[in-house]
């Protein structure tokens, strides 16, 4: 399969079999953040990847508002990668300027794992919905680093992925001018 195949081909899951991820598919995902491109070449992100279920249910509770129903799925994914950043000297003088680029690197890193697992026959789910706090206090994330996002990742079941539509390539364009 070439990229853009995997691209069309890959979807969030929400059901996952209960199978554990093979180490080495789990470090060849790994790997494709690790070659993410990255403003300066900072490579400002840190991975943690989750695979104690009590760690698990610990993130799926994590959650403002205690509104928990929004990731009661992440219980079933045998491992969540939780990514985060450390802003470097330059990228804190980036922002004062107002580029931000450790939030794109790290998104881009994390984009990369997405596509990795697609390829593998995994599936991955992005999770925003959560309280940095309490993720940082449950998995001992040091206060100078911020969590940006988690993604679950495992084997999907049939019928687990939650098909999206997208505009058509005409509304998302345009040519010299907005």
């Amino acid at each position: 399969m070439n990229v853009l195949d995997i691209i069309k081909k890959r979807q969030s899951v929400r059901k996952y079999q209960d199978r554990p991820v093979e180490e080495e598919k789990l470090k060849l995902i790994l790997e494709a953040a690790r070659l993410a491109p990255s403003s300066s070449n900072s490579q400002p992100w840190h991975f943690i990847a989750v695979k104690d279920k009590g760690s698990i249910k610990g993130l799926m509770n994590a959650v403002p508002l205690g509104i928990t129903a929004i990731n009661k799925f992440m219980e079933q994914a045998p491992v969540v990668i939780v990514g985060c950043v450390t802003p470097n000297f330059f990228q804190k003088v980036s922002s004062l300027l107002g580029r931000e680029n450790h939030w794109i690197d790290i998104a881009i890193a994390m984009e990369h794992m997405v596509l990795v697992a697609e390829e593998l026959n995994l599936g991955t789910c992005w999770i925003g919905w959560f309280d940095e706090g309490k993720v940082k206090k449950l998995l001992n994330i040091p206060r100078k680093a911020k969590v940006v996002a988690m993604l679950t990742l495992g084997y999907p079941i049939e019928g687990g992925t939650h098909a999206t539509t997208r505009k058509p390539l005409e509304e998302i364009y345009s040519v010299d001018r907005y």
